[in-house]
C-alpha cells in the first residue's frame, strides 16, 4: 500500500472508485416535500394575485416574482439534502451544505457520533473536528450501518498509529550561561527560600 499524505487537502493519485457512498435519507424526503409545497404556494399566490378584484393591479412580473421566490426558497430547502460522503482507498470526501473536502485516512483518528449530536463527526489528528452531515441521527439504523462501514474502512486503510518515543535529554552543560529565572531560583535557594523563621 502506498504512503498516504498527511495533508488532508491534497488528493493522491490513485483509483478513486468509491467503496462507499452515504447520503441522508429522511432529510432528503422532508426537503423534497417542503420544496414542492413552497413552490405550490408560490404558484397559488401568484394566480390569486392576478385574478383578485381588490382594486390593486398586479402585473405578470409580480406574479412571476412570487413564483421565483417560491423556487428560491425551495432551492434553499433542497440544500439540506445535498450532504454526501464518499469513501475510497485514500480517504473520505465529505460534502456538507456547500463544497467538498478530501480527508486522508492518515489524519483521521476517529469517526464519532457523540451523544446528543445531530450527525457524525471526524476527529482529526490536529484536534480539529469535522461534521459529516451525510450520516444523520434521524436516519437511525441506516446511520448506524453507515457509521460501522466507514469505521471498517478506516480500520482497513488507515496506517497504524506511530508511537513517538521520547529521546533522552542531552546532559546539561555546566558551563552554559544561566537564564534569568534560574539565577533568581538559585539566589532564593541560597537565602533559604527568602523566608525567615519566626521564633
Amino acid at each position: 500500500m502506498t504512503d498516504l499524505p498527511l495533508d488532508p487537502d491534497r488528493e493522491p493519485a490513485h483509483d478513486q472508485t468509491p467503496l462507499l457512498t452515504v447520503r441522508p435519507r429522511r432529510i432528503a424526503i422532508y426537503a423534497s416535500i417542503g420544496a414542492v409545497a413552497v413552490v405550490a404556494v408560490g404558484v397559488f399566490v401568484a394566480i390569486k394575485l392576478r385574478s383578485s378584484d381588490t382594486g390593486v393591479f398586479f402585473r405578470t412580473s409580480d406574479a412571476l416574482s412570487m413564483v421565483g421566490l417560491g423556487l428560491l426558497f425551495a432551492g434553499g430547502l433542497m440544500l439540506t439534502a445535498r450532504p454526501r460522503l464518499r469513501a475510497d482507498s485514500a480517504g473520505l470526501r465529505v460534502r456538507n451544505i456547500v463544497g467538498e473536502k478530501f480527508v486522508a485516512w492518515a489524519v483521521i483518528q476517529r469517526i464519532a457520533f457523540p451523544p446528543g449530536s445531530v450527525w457524525a463527526q471526524l476527529e482529526l489528528a490536529d484536534d480539529e473536528v469535522m461534521s459529516v452531515m451525510a450520516i444523520q441521527g434521524m436516519d437511525k439504523q441506516r446511520a448506524v450501518d453507515a457509521l460501522r462501514e466507514v469505521r471498517a474502512l478506516h480500520d482497513r486503510y488507515a496506517p497504524p498509529p506511530t508511537r513517538l518515543e521520547r529521546l533522552p535529554l542531552p546532559p546539561e552543560d555546566p558551563n552554559r550561561p544561566l537564564g534569568r529565572l534560574e539565577i533568581i531560583d538559585r539566589q532564593k535557594a541560597a537565602q533559604g527560600g527568602g523566608k525567615k523563621r519566626r521564633r
